[in-house]
Formats: C-alpha cells, structure tokens, sequence
C-alpha cells in the first residue's frame, strides 16, 4: 500500500504569509490546500503564484462549490489547481459539473462529505459519476463540539471504492497512526502545522510519523495539553510568540519597577483591559500603582514610571499621555508589537512582545487578539517572576486584595 498523501491546509487571509508558509513546509508536503476563506479573500492569481513557486507539488482549490459546479470549477483548474472540492450536499448535477471541469484539464474532483447525511450513499454516487477523491471532513465548528472523522472514514474505507480518500478533522502526530491505518490516501493537516511554533518542524514530525520513520506520540487523554483545535491554535500561537520574547526583558522591566517611586498604567480599548490586569497584579505584589484615566489617579511626577501597553504604539491619546511624562521627567516603558514607533521613540525601554514579522493576519484570532493574549501572558509571567524573586507570599496578596467587592 502507497504511504498516505500529506496535504497541507493553507487557511490565512495574508497572501504573502501563505506563500511563504508553503516555502517552510515544501519539503514535507505533497498537496498545498488554499483554503476556502483563503481562497474567497485571494482570489485566483494565489492559484497561479503557487503554481508557479511549486511546479512539483499538488495544488487543491478548497472552493466547497454549492451550484455552478462545471462553470465555477473550470478557470481555477485553468489556473493550475490539480484539485477542486465540490459539497455532497450540492447534489449530483453539480458534483458531475466539477467533475466535468477536472477532466477536460487532467485535474481530479473531491466530493467534500462535511454536514452530508448518508455519507455512504453520497460517497457511491460521486463514484459512479467518476469522482477521484472523496473527502471526509470533520469541520472546525464540528470539531470544537468534540467530534472527530476516524467513524466516517473507516465507514468510506470500507466501501471499497475506486477512489482516493481524504481526511481531514484536527488531525495532529498523536492521531496520525490512526488515520493511516484506517486507510487514509490523503491526510489533511491544518493547526498541528502551521499553529506550531515552528511549522517546518511540526510538518518533518507528521512526514516522518506518515513514513514510518518515527513512533506515534502518545495520545492518552493524560498526555494531551490542549483540547479542541481552536485552543491549540491560540495556545500554539501565544507560544510561538512568547518563544520569540526576550528572556531578559523581565528582568529588565523589574528594575524599572522596583526604580520607581509610583507606578502608571495606561493602554486603549483591550490593550487597556490588560493593562488594568497587570495594574491589580501589581497592587497585589506591593507595588503603588495607578491606572491613567481613573478620576482618583494622582499626577505623574520625576522619578515615577509609565508603562504604555499599545501594540501600534501610535494611538494618540497613548502618544499624548507618553509626552507628559516625559515632560515631567517620568520613565516610560512600551510594551509593543512594533520595533518602531512615536511612543516608542519617546520610551527609556521598549518592551516588543515576540517580532513583528509574527502578528500577520491569523484566521480566528482577530483584530490584534494576537499581541493581547500574549501580552498578558508575558505580564502574569512577570508577576510570577516577581513572586518567585521577591518570595511574595499568596497570603500577602490576599491580603491586599479589595474587600469592598
């Protein structure tokens, strides 16, 4: 039996990031997939810079077609995509249209079998009208309900067919083993790869698992650290972000703190909800600290310390309150995303949280969720620090902590 195909999911909005996550992870991959919303947001000439950049490997349009199916499919297999994906709830005439399209330009259709409910029957009928690849897709809002493909794809395997499967579903290195021997042709691979910290290694991982040239992972429920493929995507990429944080920045923003006479803390919309967190943290620890924009905060003066939290560090109202105290002779420290920035030229330390090439546009996690989530994630750790350094008692800080709630 042929080792399984690995099929990469390509599932950013960023053209540039997909690109370049391709050129990562080539090596290990035998079908490049755009993604729907990729592909919805990119549009054909992502097909055709692919093409162009990776001549020897596969290229799978994801456009999970629902009518239409010949006069959609054709100009993306024009382009250069050796597959198209049509859904089995689209009903024979279409799936016989996308099949259409994919031979008369050497191409393969795949039946996508995701929300179909006879699986079976659906999965005989696109056979029979001469589909290539049946695909069975556990999605991403399925999987967040826990559910998993392994049922229907050794269900589809059973059929017999004269047809490659392919599986998708939150498939990851501990569960590999299980999809190739339940007869997988293709194994779809999304968040275990390119939610890694470093997604080349994660996809040598799945490619050495597939080939047999490493032992599957353990995959107890005692060894899992993490649940539903959408909490691997954030906890990976918080991961990979604090992987590329500067070990010594706490340490750094420490002395500052322990420096300064009062503590201020300012930041706009959720970077300003982190920043009240750290604030009562801070409290907890000993520390006189305020929050800018409280009506009680006391005015700044030589000798104390702002810490803005912007990942833009460009916000104006940030900038405005940044050249106060630098007026008044306070220390500022920037805690940022940015290497440069107005607020940033202004600082005595810029704190930048992971590089700035890491905060492209990432499926799921929106609107700057990214830095704030890592961001937090730095302070609390810093507060451990400070907990661990100064050996700040828990009892200490319970006492501390408001009683008027």
């Amino acid at each position: 039996m042929a080792k399984p195909l690995i099929q990469l999911a390509l599932d950013s909005l960023d053209f540039d990031q997909t690109v370049s996550l391709a050129e990562k992870t080539a090596p290990y991959v035998d079908i490049f997939e755009i993604g729907t919303p990729c592909i919805k947001h990119n549009g054909i000439e992502l097909v055709k810079a692919l093409r162009e950049k990776f001549p020897d490997k596969l290229i799978l349009v994801d456009l999970k077609t629902m009518d239409a199916g010949e006069y959609e499919a054709a100009p993306f297999y024009a382009a250069g995509a050796d597959i198209c994906t049509v859904l089995g709830v689209s009903g024979l005439p279409t799936i016989s249209g996308v099949i259409k399209a994919a031979n008369a330009h050497g191409g393969e259709a795949q039946i996508d079998l995701i929300n179909v409910e006879d699986k079976v029957a659906c999965a005989r009928a696109a056979a029979e009208l001469g589909a290539q690849i049946i695909g069975v897709h556990t999605g991403l809002d399925a999987q967040a309900a826990g559910q998993t493909p392994f049922a229907d794809l050794q269900a589809i395997a059973d059929l017999g067919l004269d047809v490659r499967i392919s599986v998708a579903g939150g498939i990851k290195p501990a569960t590999v083993d299980q999809v190739v021997k339940a007869g997988a042709d293709i194994i779809v691979v999304g968040a275990a790869i390119y939610g890694a910290p470093c997604p080349a290694t994660a996809a040598k991982e799945i490619r050495d698992l597939v080939d047999g040239k490493a032992a599957a992972p353990d995959s107890s429920p005692a060894a899992s650290t993490v649940g539903t493929p959408h909490q691997t995507l954030i906890i990976n990429k918080i991961h990979s972000i604090l992987e590329a944080t500067g070990d010594d920045l706490p340490v750094k923003l420490t002395g500052m703190l322990d420096n300064a006479k009062r503590v201020y803390i300012s930041g706009a919309g959720r970077s300003g909800l982190v920043g009240r967190f750290f604030a009562m943290r801070l409290m907890h620890s000993g520390y006189d600290v305020s929050v800018v924009g409280e009506i009680v905060t006391p005015s700044i003066k030589t000798g104390d310390l702002l810490i803005v939290i912007s990942g833009s560090g460009e916000t104006e109202q940030l900038i405005a309150f940044t050249k106060k105290a630098r007026e008044v002779g306070a220390q500022i420290c920037l805690i940022t995303a940015k290497s440069g920035s107005t607020i940033g030229d202004m600082a005595d330390e810029v704190i930048l949280i992971g590089k700035p090439d890491q905060y492209s546009k990432v499926v799921g996690m929106p609107m700057g969720t990214v830095f704030e989530l890592s961001t937090l994630s730095f302070l609390e750790a810093l507060v451990s620090h400070l907990i661990h350094e100064k050996g700040i008692a828990e009892e200490v800080m319970r006492y501390r902590h408001a009683n008027l709630e």
